[in-house]
């Protein structure tokens, strides 16, 4: 009986530490993969929001674009495709791991996807809602949003383009270039006009509520590099 009590107290204990290691891993791998996905959208989404306040407060697409060079003109248009380029290549990323979904906190992923939604709201109003979102410029409807986030996409389906594969595709590769035509656009249409479109305001806003939401502590981006734009805008 005693031989028999001692081997069912061990069996019970590596039973309860091998649990207890499986959960640990388990959690490590949770905090890998969301680290994985969440980081370099981070980085994607303070790329974004600080292109947007340098065109509004800064007047970056005035200086760079309408008044630049040849040079400063194409890097003034190329650039700001990329970054809002690599945001949605990021988000596609993020949709397709479907696995960061089930990770962690489920409230937070809820909140993650609440505020991505409330970024591709701003970027997919045509004025319907909001007549501030008439002026037409930096609309993205939902399909396309998809698609220029694929054409983002590196050969191996996980990162993004980089710089300069992205501006040799939008030079050298038509079809590539056709989903960025209206953006294109916008860029020129923005650079030449007397005011700034709302929706870049709104945009700028919606993109620094998601940053708040990843990095709460300001760990990688101090409160100071967070400005925004006017006042918040209504939704």
């Amino acid at each position: 009986m005693v031989a028999l009590g001692g081997a069912w107290f061990s069996a019970r204990s590596s039973r309860r530490q091998a649990l207890l290691a499986h959960e640990l891993e388990s959690r490590t791998t949770q905090q890998d993969l969301m680290g994985r996905h969440r980081d370099p959208l981070l980085w994607a989404a303070f790329d974004l929001q600080s292109r947007l306040y340098n065109i509004v407060d800064r007047g970056f697409l005035r200086v760079y674009f309408r008044d630049g060079s040849d040079r400063e003109r194409a890097y003034a248009r190329r650039s700001t495709l990329y970054v809002l380029g690599e945001y949605l290549g990021r988000v596609e990323i993020l949709r397709r791991g479907v696995q960061f979904l089930d990770l962690g906190d489920s409230t937070l992923n809820r909140r993650i996807v609440g505020h991505l939604t409330a970024i591709s709201n701003v970027l997919n109003n045509d004025g319907g809602g909001n007549t501030r979102f008439l002026d037409g410029h930096f609309i993205v409807f939902r399909s396309d949003q998809r698609a220029i986030g694929e054409l983002m996409l590196a050969a191996d389906g996980i990162s993004c383009l980089g710089y300069v594969e992205f501006c040799r595709r939008l030079d050298e590769d038509a079809e590539f270039a056709e989903w960025f035509g209206p953006l294109s656009d916008s860029v020129e249409a923005v650079a030449r006009a007397a005011e700034v479109p709302y929706r870049l305001i709104a945009l700028q806003h919606a993109v620094l509520d998601l940053i708040d939401l990843l990095d709460p502590r300001a760990e990688r981006f101090p409160d100071h590099r967070r400005s925004r734009l006017g006042r918040p805008p209504e939704r």
